[in-house]
């Protein structure tokens, strides 16, 4: 039998934008006094609930913002880290997968153009905070803003009353759970006998110019057809799923540390590199020096899996 490890995130995930929200609705250096958000109702501007918004007093007289969870799709593609558990006892195999899908963000008003700039407000604060709240919230893998309804009148007699917008946030969620089992498994199964982060080209003939954001090895011929060596995936070059380590380009030895971004293949002995900024945006990188018969290495930026599989 399986056991989750981590709380379901199904839910906790509205926990956890509402809880952003309420934080950014009382902080006065966030959101403007006219929408302040307070735990008490009567003192609040606006009301940030889930799943529905109830005011008894005055009901739908403020602006509201409703957080609700749509539907997740699991991707299928569970990760297994193979762990010894407790000796003569048992082996623990530790299992991770994800789900994609969306959250609803409703923002309510009596007028249309503030149920839209709320919404509006709410898209640019979550994607300006988005590896924040993903950080904080664990469960999370990736966030960001997916898009905005139109205005919809919801309640109507002679005249419209009451507008909605809906802020859908794509929203992947990962979880992970504990398979025991004692014996031999009655499957004949492949297994992974080692992980290793091998670089896909290692070279010590680099050549770059001062403030150029390019690298020249000669002796490679990038590429993505099948004679190219090495190799690439035009997808995941244009994802950025490959990295440069440059630990010998003079004057600074720290670079061995960071890691480059590929950008193009320009040519077949060429590469466009980039880095990200203070502010996490992939800009394009500018070479310290002028070198040749540098050192670099060209990786992907997933582990190599090495199977092993078995005899029919």
């Amino acid at each position: 039998m399986p056991a989750v490890l981590i709380n379901f995130p199904f839910s906790a995930i509205v926990d956890g934008i509402l809880s952003f929200l309420h934080y950014s609705f009382k902080t006065p250096g966030i959101t403007p006094s006219e929408y302040r958000w307070d735990p008490d109702d009567r003192k609040s501007f606006i009301r940030i609930c889930a799943p529905f918004v109830i005011d008894n007093e005055k009901p739908m007289s403020a602006p509201f913002i409703v957080v609700e969870r749509g539907a997740f799709q699991f991707a299928n593609r569970a990760i297994d880290n193979l762990k010894n558990g407790e000796a003569n006892i048992m082996e623990r195999m530790e299992k991770v997968d994800w789900a994609d899908g969306t959250v609803n963000i409703i923002c309510g008003s009596g007028v249309a153009g503030e149920a839209s700039s709320l919404a509006n407000f709410i898209a640019i604060l979550m994607q300006s905070e988005r590896h924040g709240i993903a950080s904080t919230l664990r469960f999370v893998r990736n966030l960001k803003y997916l898009d905005v309804s139109p205005e919809i009148p919801i309640v109507k007699n002679t005249e419209v009353r009451r507008w909605e917008v809906t802020l859908r946030i794509f929203v992947s969620l990962q979880m992970g759970w504990l398979t025991y089992y004692s014996g031999e498994t009655p499957w004949n199964k492949a297994g992974i006998k080692a992980i290793s982060p091998t670089p896909l080209t290692t070279s010590n003939v680099g050549r770059t110019t001062q403030g150029s954001d390019l690298i020249v090895d000669t002796t490679k011929n990038f590429g993505f057809n099948p004679d190219s060596n090495p190799r690439l995936l035009q997808p995941e070059v244009s994802k950025g799923w490959y990295y440069l380590r440059m630990p010998g380009l003079p004057p600074d030895n720290n670079l061995d540390v960071e890691l480059f971004t590929l950008a193009e293949v320009v040519d077949n002995h060429t590469l466009r590199v980039f880095y990200h900024d203070a502010q996490n945006q992939l800009v394009p990188w500018s070479a310290p020096a002028t070198a040749t018969n540098f050192q670099y290495e060209l990786l992907w930026n997933n582990l190599n899996i090495h199977m092993e599989f078995p005899k029919p």
